[in-house]
């Protein structure tokens, strides 16, 4: 008869007890996620993002831009590090030196050989649930974005532009997808 064994649950604090040893640790739902440090092309994708983010923000007095890996904790069992995230302001109250404590108001995951499964299923799935009104996630290999909003069952694939309204009234981001890419190295 073959003995059950238990999968080992684990809190938000109790992975950030864990070393500093260049691993990203994460728990969603409980279920530990770690994932080795990112490589050139992914940084890369990191960089523009945030450079166009932050210029779009900082210019509307919209909110704050963050680059990964900065600490988005939803729940006790459920703490995440996005590669890039968006507070606005009405969001602000929730962040903290450490950490922000709640949904943040963009999601940005850019996808490594080691996470492809962990940013498309897992995190989506609690990004969304957690009410991320928008959740992207950067496909450096297959050059493209896919974008998920609560309530849909299949995400938008952008792969020439991506239209960003956070607020309504205030003239959107329009990031050219094809010159983001183009920045990159090729696989």
């Amino acid at each position: 008869m073959a003995m059950a064994t238990a999968v080992p649950r684990y809190t938000a604090a109790e992975v950030r007890r864990f070393p500093d040893d260049r691993l990203r640790y994460e728990v969603i739902r409980g279920d530990l996620v770690v994932s080795p440090a990112p490589g050139t092309r992914h940084q890369l994708a990191v960089v523009e993002l945030v450079t166009a983010l932050k210029a779009h923000v900082d210019a509307r007095g919209l909110g704050i831009v963050l680059p990964g890996p900065f600490e988005v904790e939803f729940t006790g069992d459920s703490a995440v590090q996005p590669d890039v995230l968006v507070i606005l302001t009405d969001r602000l109250h929730r962040l903290t030196d450490k950490r922000l404590n709640g949904a943040p108001s963009l999601g940005v995951e850019v996808v490594s050989y080691s996470n492809k499964r962990t940013d498309r299923l897992q995190k989506r799935q609690l990004y969304l649930e957690e009410g991320v009104p928008d959740y992207w996630i950067v496909d450096t290999e297959l050059r493209h974005v896919e974008r998920w909003r609560p309530g849909a069952d299949t995400p938008e694939v952008l792969d020439r532009s991506l239209v960003w309204e956070p607020v309504v009234g205030v003239a959107p981001l329009t990031l050219d997808v094809q010159a983001l890419f183009r920045e990159l190295p090729h696989p």
